[in-house]
C-alpha cells in the first residue's frame, strides 16, 4: 500500500533524482509511464523513491502494486499516465494515427482541400522549422514576358508564353504589372512554398509544365504535377483566359526565384494530405514535414515473396527509410492489409515479423549527458535505462493496441529496431562520434510485453559515441515452444566473422570470444539480425557461414534490412541474392519499394 502522506512535491523530487541517476536494471515499466515535463518514468519506481523523501526509506516493490494502484495514486496527484489501467496486460494507450487520410477526426463538415486550417498549419510548420515566414509575399518580379528579356531562361519562358497564347487563342491573359504574391516566402534560407489546390491543375498548366527544361531546379515532381493536370483537368473560364493566366503566373513562381538567386520553389498539393492534422510542436511531425518539403510525400509499393512453410517474416525496404513514426504506422498497417488481402498468405502464420535496424528513432534525452553516460564502451546502467525508457515511449507511439491486435492474427512476435536520432546511417564507413544508441525490441503481439537488447559490438567508426549494451545475456530470449532466440543489432553479427580475427583488438576480441561461448551454451534455435542496410549478398556471408558451422542448434536465421546504399542501385538479381543469402529456413518477405511523390 502506498502511504497517503506521499505528496506531489515528493514525486517531483523523486523524478529529479531519477533524471540524475537513471533507472536501475529491473525497474523499467513494461506497461505504463508517468509523464512529466516532456519526459517519461516508470510509475512504480517513481513512487518507491518518492517514499524515501516522504518517510525516509524507499518503498519495497513487494508492498504495493503497479498498474491500477500506482497509476491511480499518481493521477490523483495531478500526473498524467501514458497507458490504460484496465489490467496488467494493457498497453500504453496511444492516440490513433492522426495522419492517415482514412482516420481523420470527424467534424461537422467533411474535410476538403479548401480547409483554411490546412494553410494555417503549413505556415505554422514552416515557422517552427525556419523562423520567419511571409505569407502572400510579393517577389520583386514582373508579370510580363518582357521583364525577363535579359534572363538566360527567356527563350524557355517565351516558348511557354507563346504556346499558352496559341492553345485556345487567349492572347491577353497577362493583366498584372507585378507577379501576384506567392503563398509563402521563407527568407532564411530563401525559398517559395506554393500550396496548390485543384484549380491549378488544368490543361494549360500541363502544357506549360511540358515545356520546362528537364534540369530546371524545382522542389516538386514535375511529372506528377503533369499527371495531376491530366487527372483533375480543372476548368475555370471566368474570365475566359483564367486558366492561361494561372498557368503563366505559376510558371513565373517556379522560374523567378531561380532567376533571382533563391532556392528552388517547393509545391505542396492540398489534397495529398490532411495538413491540418500536423502538430507544429511535435518533433516527429516537424521532421516528416521537412522531409516532405525536400523530397515530397513518401509512398511505397509492397510485393510479397514467400516460401511454403515460413518461420519468420521480414520487411525489406528498397530505398532510404525515414525512421519517422508516422511513416512507420502507415507502413505497418499496410503490411497488415497486404497480409490479409493476399489469398496465398492470408491464412499463413509466422513466429516473427522483423524490421530493419533503426526502423524507428527517438530523441536523445537531454538529461543523459556525457558525464551521466561515463565510458561509452561500459556506460552506466542508469544511462542505458534512461535510453531504453525513451525508446519504449517511441515504440508505444507506433505499436498501439489496435495495431498489435491486427498483427496478432498473423505473427507471434515483432522485432523492431529503434535508434536514437542521428544524421548518418550506421555503416562501417560512416564515422559517428555523437552520442547515440541502437536498440532492438521483441514484442509479444498478444500481450504487448516487450523485451529489449541493443548493439554490443559497434563498428570501429562509431564506438566513440555508441552507448553499448554490455550485458550479452540480453541478446538471448527464451520463448515458449521456440527455445532460445538470439536477437542481434546490426553489426553484432560480425562477432561471428573470423576475418582479421588475429588483428582484432583485445577488447573487441574479448566480446567475440565471450559471445561465441555464450551462444554455444544457450543453444539458440533462431537468430534474428537487424541490419540498417544490406547492400550486397556478401555483407554478412562470412558471419552466417560461422553460424552454420559452429552452432548446430540454429535451425532458422534471418536478417531484415534495407537495400539502400547511397550512390549504388542493386540489380534485381543482386536483390534476389540478398534475400536468399541472409536467411536459413522459409520466410515471407514483404518487399517495400519506397519513393516520393
Amino acid at each position: 500500500m502506498i502511504p497517503s502522506n506521499v505528496t506531489r512535491a515528493h514525486v517531483i523530487k523523486a523524478i529529479g533524482e531519477i533524471r540524475q541517476r537513471g533507472i536501475p536494471p529491473g525497474r523499467l515499466s513494461r506497461d505504463f509511464l508517468v509523464l512529466f515535463e516532456g519526459q517519461s518514468f516508470p510509475p512504480k519506481y517513481v513512487l518507491s523513491v518518492a517514499n524515501r523523501y516522504a518517510n525516509g526509506a524507499e518503498l519495497a516493490p513487494s508492498t504495493f502494486s503497479g498498474g491500477r494502484e500506482s497509476n491511480t495514486f499518481l493521477t490523483n496527484l495531478g500526473f498524467e499516465i501514458s497507458g490504460s489501467t484496465t489490467g496488467p496486460a494493457s498497453l500504453p494507450a496511444t492516440k490513433p494515427d492522426r495522419h492517415t487520410q482514412s482516420e481523420r477526426p470527424s467534424t461537422a463538415q467533411p474535410h476538403n482541400e479548401r480547409c483554411p486550417q490546412c494553410k494555417a498549419t503549413v505556415k505554422a510548420m514552416l515557422e517552427r522549422i525556419y523562423g520567419e515566414v511571409r505569407p502572400a509575399y510579393s517577389l520583386p518580379s514582373g508579370a510580363s514576358l518582357e521583364d525577363y528579356a535579359n534572363s538566360p531562361l527567356y527563350s524557355v519562358l517565351n516558348e511557354i508564353c507563346s504556346s499558352l497564347q496559341a492553345f485556345r487563342g487567349n492572347r491577353e491573359f497577362i493583366r498584372a504589372q507585378s507577379l501576384p504574391p506567392v503563398d509563402y516566402y521563407v527568407p532564411n534560407p530563401g525559398f517559395v512554398v506554393e500550396f496548390d489546390e485543384s484549380q491549378h491543375f488544368t490543361a494549360c498548366r500541363k502544357l506549360a509544365l511540358s515545356l520546362y527544361p528537364k534540369d530546371l531546379p524545382v522542389e516538386f515532381n514535375v511529372d506528377r504535377w503533369t499527371q495531376l493536370c491530366s487527372e483533375i483537368n480543372a476548368k475555370d473560364n471566368i474570365p475566359t483566359y483564367r486558366d492561361e493566366q494561372r498557368a503563366w503566373y505559376d510558371t513565373l513562381r517556379d522560374f523567378a526565384p531561380i532567376i533571382r538567386g533563391l532556392k528552388p520553389t517547393v509545391r505542396l498539393y492540398s489534397d495529398d494530405f490532411q495538413w491540418c492534422s500536423l502538430d507544429p510542436d511535435n518533433a516527429d511531425d516537424r521532421a516528416w514535414f521537412e522531409t516532405v518539403l525536400m523530397n515530397g510525400i513518401p509512398k511505397w509499393e509492397i510485393n510479397t515473396v514467400f516460401d511454403p512453410d515460413p518461420w519468420v517474416s521480414r520487411i525489406i525496404i528498397d530505398g532510404a527509410w525515414s525512421k519517422n513514426s508516422k511513416d512507420a504506422i502507415k507502413l505497418l498497417n499496410e503490411i497488415c492489409d497486404t497480409w490479409g488481402d493476399d489469398d496465398k498468405i492470408r491464412n499463413v502464420r509466422t513466429r516473427f515479423l522483423m524490421t530493419c535496424g533503426g526502423f524507428l528513432e527517438f530523441e536523445w534525452p537531454g538529461y543523459v549527458t556525457t558525464d551521466f553516460v561515463g565510458d561509452y564502451w561500459n556506460p552506466t546502467s542508469g544511462a542505458l535505462s534512461a535510453l531504453l525508457n525513451a525508446a519504449e515511449v517511441a515504440l508505444r507511439k507506433v505499436l498501439t493496441r489496435e495495431l498489435l491486435t491486427r498483427f496478432a492474427k498473423f505473427t507471434d512476435y515483432l522485432t523492431i529496431g529503434v535508434d536514437s536520432s542521428k544524421k548518418l546511417v550506421s555503416t562501417t564507413k560512416n564515422y559517428i562520434n555523437v552520442p547515440h544508441a541502437e536498440l532492438v525490441s521483441l514484442v509479444n503481439t498478444k500481450t504487448g510485453y516487450s523485451i529489449w537488447t541493443g548493439k554490443s559490438y559497434p563498428t570501429n567508426a562509431q564506438q566513440g559515441g555508441l552507448v553499448r549494451v554490455q550485458d550479452l545475456e540480453t541478446h538471448f530470449i527464451s520463448l515458449p515452444d521456440i527455445g532460445n532466440v538470439m536477437v542481434l543489432g546490426c553489426h553484432d553479427l560480425t562477432i561471428f566473422n573470423n576475418r582479421n580475427l588475429e588483428r582484432t583488438g583485445l577488447a573487441r576480441k574479448a566480446i567475440k570470444n565471450s559471445f561465441r561461448q555464450l551462444s554455444k551454451t544457450k543453444k539458440p534455435t533462431t537468430i534474428l539480425q537487424h541490419p540498417h542496410t544490406t547492400p550486397s549478398s556478401r555483407t554478412w556471408a562470412s558471419a552466417w557461414g560461422w553460424v552454420r558451422t559452429e552452432l548446430p542448434s540454429v535451425k532458422w536465421y534471418a536478417s531484415a534490412g534495407s537495400y539502400y546504399n547511397e550512390g549504388k542501385e542493386l540489380t534485381p538479381l543482386e536483390k534476389t541474392d540478398v534475400l536468399s543469402d541472409t536467411k536459413q529456413g522459409d520466410s515471407i518477405d514483404f518487399m517495400v519499394y519506397s519513393y516520393h511523390i
